[in-house]
Parts: C-alpha cells; sequence; structure tokens
C-alpha cells in the first residue's frame, strides 16, 4: 500500500479550505495525512458576508463554511489560531507559532490578504501603537471590534468607494452612525463601472443616507488619544470618531519571501500553481500568475480545482490560464453585475447602452465582433446569467442586442427554465453551470440548501442564491424540501400564513433580512413618504386595515425603536383599530411611489395615548420639537380632516424594506402609478419579486 503523503495548507480561508474540499471530493484523504494552519481560532467561513456580520442581519454561525467538526470528519489536523511563522524548505517543515511542527511532502501557501492602510499621518498613538478608532475590514475580530467601538459614536469615515467599502458604510448606518466615504476616485467602483454607472450608484447610496466624498486624498488622522476626524490634501477636515480602511489589499507573502521563493507582487506561480520549489504551490489572494494578482473569490476557486488535479494526479494536464474577472453581487442592496471591459479599447467595438437614473437602473454591453467583451448591469441584474454565460463562452450573440438586456414580450415565467442551456452559469464564484444543479435534482436532491451545500453555490457572495431556490423550486415540480422556522409577527399574522401560505422568497427574506429596530436608512424612509397602510389582525386571523393617507412626515420617529403618528377629530380612520386592547400588534407599511413597488413594513405594539401624555413621554426627548411642532399638529392640512385628537404609538418589534404585491391594488391618481395586485395568483406567489432590498 502506498504512504500516505504529509500534505501541509498554511492558511484556512476561503482559497486553502476549498482547494482541501476539492482535494478531498478526488480521494485525497487516501493520498495525504492534512494538516493546516489558521491564524484565526475557528474553522472557515465566508469572508464576503462579514458586512451582513457587521450590520447584524447575519450571526457568526450563519457564514461559516466549514466547522471544526468538518475537519475532524475528515481526519484533518487543524492548528487553529496558529500562525505559520516559518517554511524550513531543506527540512521541509512548517514551524507555527506556538512551537508546533508540521512535517510536509507537499506544501501549500493560501496566506491571502491583508487590508491595505496607506501611510498616513496620525495612524499611531501617543504610545506608538495603533490609534484607537482605526480599523481594516477583513474578518470576524474586525467586525466585533468594530461594533464594539461604535457604540454610541456619531459618524465614521470609510476610504475606500469599491464594493468592500460601500458594504461596510452600510453596514456601520444600519448601526445607527453616520457613514462617509472617502474615494479618491471620480466615481465610485471605478474598477467594475463606467463614469455614468458610478454616478447612479452614488445617487442610490446618497438617497440611503450615505456622505459620499469623491476625488478627495486622505493626508492624515487627526486625534491624539483617538480618532477625531480625517484631514485632506485639498482642503476642510472631516470630524469623525472612526475609520475604517477600505482601500484595497496587500498579499501576504512575507512567510514566501523569508524562504526565498520568488515573489513580484505576489507569490509567482505557473499554471499548475507551482511555485520555484515543485514541492510548494500557492492558491488565491497571495499568488501572482502572469503579472496578474486576483482579489476574488471565484479564481481562488479555479485555482484550487487546478490544483487538486495536479496532487491528486486526476489530471496531469489540468492547467489555469488565469480568470475572466466577471462579479454578481449586491452593493449595499443594489444589484450589480459587472464583467470583462466596462469601456471600448478599438474602434470596431459595438457599445449597447441603456440609462434611467432616476430608477437607477443602467446597462452596458462591450461586444467585439460579434462577441461579448464587457459588460455592466447596476439596479436591474435579471438577465446577467445569460451575459455571464455568452461572457464566459465566448458565444456569438443575437443580432437582436436588445433581448440580451430586457425580457421582450410577456415576461418568462418558471417554465421557461427548461430553455436554458445546460452550460449556462448560474454561480459564477463556484463556476456552477445549470446541468450541475440538474444534475443534483436528478441524483435525489430535494432543497436549495442540499444543491448548494453539494455544488458550493450561493456559498460565497450569495447573489445567486434566489435563481438557486427558483431552478430547484421548478425541476422538483412542487416537490422541493422548504425550511421551517417560527415568522415574526403576532398569532394572528401566524394563522394568516397557516391560511394562505407562505413563499420560500418570503422565508429567505424573513430569514436575513429582518432589524429589530430602525436602523438611519428606514428612518429617513419614514420621513420622506405620504403613504401609510395600516392593519391589525385579531387572534383568529382575522384582519382589520385601512389605507391611510397624509402628507410626507405625517409619521414621526421618535427613535429607531418608537414611531407615533396622530389621529384627527372626525376622520373616522379609529375604526381600523378597534380591536387594539385585544390584540395590540399591527403592521404598517409605508409605500414609494417614486420607487416602483418598494414599502417599508413596520411591525409593533400599538396603544392609543392623549395629546398631553405624548408630550409628556417626550419631554426629554430630542425629537420633540419635531412631532409637537411640526405641521402635523400644529396646521393640519385638508387632508388631515381636523385637529388632532390622540396619537397612536407603536413600538418597534422588526421591521423590513420589501415588495407589497400582496396588499390590494391601488391607484395614486395625481401620478397615474398603482400599486399592489389583485392576481390572486400572484399574492399568493414571489411576494417580493426582484425589488426586495
Amino acid at each position: 500500500m502506498k504512504r500516505k503523503q504529509n500534505l501541509v495548507v498554511i492558511g484556512n480561508g476561503m482559497a486553502g479550505a476549498r482547494t482541501v474540499e476539492e482535494i478531498l471530493a478526488r480521494g485525497g484523504s487516501e493520498l495525504f495525512r492534512i494538516s493546516i494552519f489558521g491564524d484565526e481560532p475557528c474553522g472557515n467561513y465566508n469572508r464576503i458576508l462579514l458586512s451582513s456580520i457587521l450590520e447584524g442581519t447575519r450571526s457568526e454561525e450563519e457564514v461559516m463554511l466549514n466547522r471544526p467538526a468538518w475537519y475532524a470528519d475528515n481526519g484533518i489536523r487543524l492548528n487553529a489560531g496558529v500562525r505559520a511563522l516559518r517554511i524550513q524548505r531543506h527540512a521541509k517543515c512548517v514551524l507555527g507559532a506556538d512551537g508546533t511542527v508540521e512535517p510536509y511532502d507537499k506544501l501549500i501557501i493560501a496566506t491571502g490578504s491583508r487590508p491595505y492602510i496607506p501611510p498616513l499621518h496620525g495612524l499611531q498613538g501617543e504610545d506608538g501603537g495603533g490609534k484607537p478608532g482605526i480599523f481594516g475590514f477583513r474578518s470576524l475580530d474586525d467586525c466585533r471590534r468594530i461594533a464594539e467601538y461604535a457604540r454610541g459614536r456619531r459618524r465614521a469615515a470609510v476610504i475606500g468607494g469599491g464594493l468592500l467599502g460601500l458594504e461596510c458604510a452600510y453596514a456601520l448606518q444600519a448601526l445607527g452612525i453616520e457613514a462617509h466615504v472617502i474615494h479618491r476616485s471620480k466615481h465610485l467602483m471605478n474598477h467594475q463601472l463606467d463614469s455614468p454607472a458610478g454616478a447612479i450608484l452614488q445617487s442610490l447610496m446618497q438617497k440611503l443616507g450615505m456622505h459620499v466624498h469623491l476625488e478627495k486624498q486622505t493626508t492624515a488622522v487627526l486625534g491624539e488619544e483617538r480618532v477625531s476626524g480625517l484631514a485632506f490634501a485639498d482642503g476642510p477636515e472631516l470630524p469623525c470618531d472612526l475609520v475604517v480602511f477600505a482601500s484595497g489589499t496587500t498579499p501576504n507573502t512575507e512567510l514566501a519571501v523569508r524562504c526565498g521563493l520568488p515573489v513580484a507582487r505576489g507569490i509567482v506561480v505557473d499554471s499548475q500553481l507551482r511555485t520555484a520549489d515543485p514541492n510548494v504551490h500557492a492558491v488565491g489572494e497571495c499568488v501572482q500568475y502572469r503579472a496578474q494578482v486576483y482579489g476574488l473569490v471565484a479564481p481562488a476557486w479555479e485555482q484550487a480545482k487546478v490544483l487538486a488535479e495536479h496532487l491528486t494526479e486526476r489530471d496531469s494536464k489540468a492547467a489555469y490560464h488565469g480568470s475572466k474577472i466577471a462579479t454578481r453581487l449586491k452593493v449595499a442592496g443594489v444589484q450589480l453585475a459587472s464583467m470583462g471591459e466596462i469601456d471600448p479599447s478599438e474602434e470596431r467595438d459595438e457599445v449597447v447602452q441603456f440609462a434611467e437614473p432616476h430608477k437607477g437602473t443602467y446597462k452596458k454591453l462591450v461586444i467585439r465582433s460579434g462577441r461579448l467583451i464587457g459588460a455592466i448591469l447596476l439596479g436591474d441584474a435579471d438577465r446577467a446569467a445569460g451575459l455571464l454565460s455568452a461572457f464566459d463562452s465566448g458565444a456569438r450573440l443575437p443580432e437582436e442586442r436588445a433581448t440580451l438586456l430586457f425580457h421582450m414580450g410577456a415576461r418568462e415565467t418558471r417554465g421557461g427554465l427548461d430553455q436554458v442551456p445546460p452550460e449556462t452559469q448560474i454561480c459564477s464564484c463556484a463556476g456552477i453551470r445549470m446541468g450541475a444543479v440538474l444534475g443534483c435534482i436528478q441524483s435525489g436532491l430535494r432543497s436549495a440548501e442540499a444543491v448548494m451545500e453539494t455544488t458550493r453555490a450561493g456559498k460565497a457572495c450569495g447573489s445567486c442564491e434566489p435563481a438557486l431556490r427558483e431552478i430547484v423550486a421548478w425541476a422538483c415540480r412542487g416537490s422541493a424540501a422548504q425550511d421551517t422556522f417560527a415568522l415574526p409577527g403576532s398569532d394572528g399574522e401566524h394563522r394568516l400564513q397557516e391560511k394562505y401560505g407562505t413563499t420560500v422568497q418570503a422565508l429567505a427574506f424573513y430569514k436575513h433580512r429582518v432589524f429589530h429596530c430602525l436602523n438611519p436608512t428606514m428612518q429617513a424612509f419614514i420621513a420622506r413618504q405620504e403613504m401609510l397602510f395600516v392593519a391589525t389582525a385579531d387572534r383568529q386571523g382575522h384582519a382589520h386595515s385601512s389605507f391611510r393617507a397624509g402628507h410626507a412626515g405625517f409619521v414621526k420617529v421618535l427613535d429607531e425603536r418608537t414611531i407615533a403618528y396622530p389621529e384627527y377629530r372626525g376622520n373616522g380612520v379609529m375604526s381600523s383599530l378597534g380591536n387594539l386592547a385585544e390584540n395590540p400588534h399591527v403592521g404598517l407599511t409605508f409605500l414609494d411611489f417614486q420607487t416602483d413597488r418598494i414599502g417599508l413594513h413596520v411591525n409593533g405594539e400599538a396603544r392609543i395615548v392623549e395629546k398631553d401624555e405624548l408630550e409628556r413621554l417626550l419631554k426629554c426627548r430630542p425629537a420633540e420639537a419635531a412631532v409637537l411642532g411640526g405641521a402635523a399638529v400644529q396646521k393640519p392640512t385638508s387632508a388631515d380632516g381636523g385637529s388632532v385628537e390622540r396619537w397612536v404609538l407603536v413600538s418597534v418589534a422588526d421591521a423590513f424594506i420589501h415588495c407589497a404585491k400582496h396588499i390590494p391594488r391601488m391607484q395614486k391618481v395625481e401620478q397615474e402609478v398603482t400599486w399592489g395586485t389583485d392576481d390572486a395568483a400572484a399574492k399568493n406567489g414571489n411576494y417580493f419579486g426582484s425589488a426586495c432590498s
């Protein structure tokens, strides 16, 4: 029997752990005794979802990809929380910070990268250490430290207007902090977007309450004992309480340098992911292949497959030839897909472009010789799967270019999925195509979770998860297994859910996107909306509701957990709240007629208070002047129908932005728009559609 070789992996992140998975999938457990060094004292987790950890919409447990038990079950020795200090190539062993010595026959370096922090003045405190209030954004520990430090702080600055910076700023807003994004370039996400798309994205971010500062060269971090602001080359300082650097990454190459391996920007490798030492390989963000360093998950996972083929001797001809850069993701809730060249570079290049800035939509194709070489989809990424497939395969495009960007004629239904070619890419991170997903279902898998676990599709950025769930539901023809867990809400709401059912989209949305207080974005949304829909449900599941209208500012935000709105004498609206004594649970939906189908739903406990009681409650609150001195109280409009008789005070239990096609069809006449639907099938179908955010 052939002796097992020792395989040591330095790095337990998304590249290193994925490489081990690929090796095991090819029978590697019979070939190797595997040991892993990981800096962090835990298993492998999804770094792409760190912003959801920071904003509180996911737990640390939910982003874990490989828990400690997985390593033990696969016979892997995990040195968790142990940093590798030195590679001794002649002795063929790795030394750990705790004295661990791991001998190797084959070594994989997957040390990843770290946040790039430019050499600014003021990074160090008086004691010579790092100044309190300065953070990177790269690990679970970073999330914990930022969240802890942010408590009670008012303003944060995020340096870097790329994907990571915007996600971080969005998460900080969810913590109740005013977020400022500082970016050196002329527009946001300049590596993935052109100038018009960047301008639209900036407008969308500003509507969410984010402050964006472009073409700003930061020169210093201010403050003696802790961060107090930023200084810029072109003028006025920005006061802030904390600074997060999201301005790029630096490959971790120090171990390779110390052991004498060739290093340029990254650790230099060939098409088999070998370094200059044939027994030492490298994968992921620490790697440089043909002068290119990749900072995305998809290239790392492509490299992992090639390396696994060679180490297990399954395919000696497997080769890595670089990666086509394509991303499909959500930026602060905004759908985005970007791939290849975002601007034409040759005279023969054809550009197809569509922009609707007021709706936050931008679409662009760059075509050369009838083939797609680049694309941008912002705000509406419904056609991303087909474009990614065309970009990846290099197939010739149809002459009718509009069909690439828009659904022509009747909108496709699930039945149209049988027309999707097997080679269509579903998950760009894992390189999973339609055929692989259908193969899993044909083998007996009956849930999206099982398909995702088997293929690893949807386990990275998560943007393909809705498409995967739709494919599974369609392919299983109604026999798909569904998650079961308690939804938020009152007993009455639960009765309604039992009666009318819920959707996979609704379940996933409730599970991941419910906030238990009003974040700054939601508070701003309430302040600017005009329309209000109030509903209550008794314990038998009978709904009482009314469509309410009020001018902007009709509903007042007292704090992140309390809102109030006035009741006017003589307008008869109190009948809708007649069952509050029996069940005080209410649901309020704020409708945005300017942005199609978007609403904010707030669940809470309501009670009626007189005006003088409200005054006593608000006596020491900063919101008092805005509530009691506003036009809603002092100068009722004609629509208000009279003077204030009493107030409804709502204690917020949970809140979420959603698409509310399930409410009755309504129309705001002066704007000639409709909202909702009377289609029973739609009410029991995909409630949230493409408008979830």
